[in-house]
């Protein structure tokens, strides 16, 4: 279930990220200002979801500004099969409340996904250009070792993008802020052994949003 979910989430944060205008995240600020109440110090909003942790209990609100209605309810469906206590809010968002236990594996399974996929890419013969990679234990970190000409004369570049959006969610149900601890992607070349690029996340996809307007 968990790498579909993760699927579903990429989509609807590059579609977010590539297509949505400046006035609506203004909006969605102030939205968020005005809805401020005394328990705001506990809770952490980060990239559009929001991550509130209880002594006990763990609730992860998913707004419509961040996901489309379709998308939503695939995500309430799918959580729904391991998670029974999701709902509905009046404004179209879904508040995902689990116990922390429930919350440690959800976590798990997603760095259990992230290691496996960033293994798969790094054996994948159809990846030619890239020859190596490596992470800290966050994902906060990625190193990418490549062949520098072959990777900038071929796709494998589209690797950064979904190892940096499959970074910044985990950060994001971490209750990590991904404004201020965000996800850097090296890319090293080879032969050189020296970075000839640096690629931060969630910057990158807030650039493709202006190039995109």
């Amino acid at each position: 279930m968990m790498k579909r979910f993760l699927i579903l989430m990429l989509t609807a944060i590059l579609f977010v990220g590539c297509s949505s205008p400046k006035e609506e995240t203004a909006n969605d600020s102030e939205g968020k200002e005005a809805e401020a109440t005394e328990d705001a110090e506990d809770t952490e909003e980060e990239g559009g979801i929001e991550v509130e942790k209880g002594l006990f209990n763990v609730e992860i609100t998913l707004p419509t500004s961040l996901f489309g209605e379709e998308e939503l309810a695939e995500i309430e469906a799918e959580m729904g099969e391991e998670v029974s206590d999701i709902t509905q809010n009046d404004d179209g968002s879904y508040t995902v409340k689990m116990t922390k236990k429930e919350h440690k594996e959800l976590l798990a399974e997603m760095k259990d996904d992230l290691t496996n996929m960033i293994t798969e890419v790094a054996e994948d013969e159809e990846f030619a250009s890239i020859h190596d990679i490596t992470y800290n234990d966050d994902f906060t970190k990625i190193n990418m070792v490549v062949d520098q000409e072959m990777f900038e004369n071929s796709f494998d570049g589209f690797v950064t993008l979904s190892l940096g959006v499959s970074s910044l969610f985990y950060q994001v149900f971490n209750g990590k802020d991904i404004e201020k601890e965000k996800v850097t992607i090296s890319l090293e070349d080879a032969e050189t052994k020296e970075v000839f690029s640096e690629i931060i996340y969630p910057d990158a996809l807030e650039e493709m949003g202006e190039e995109s307007e």
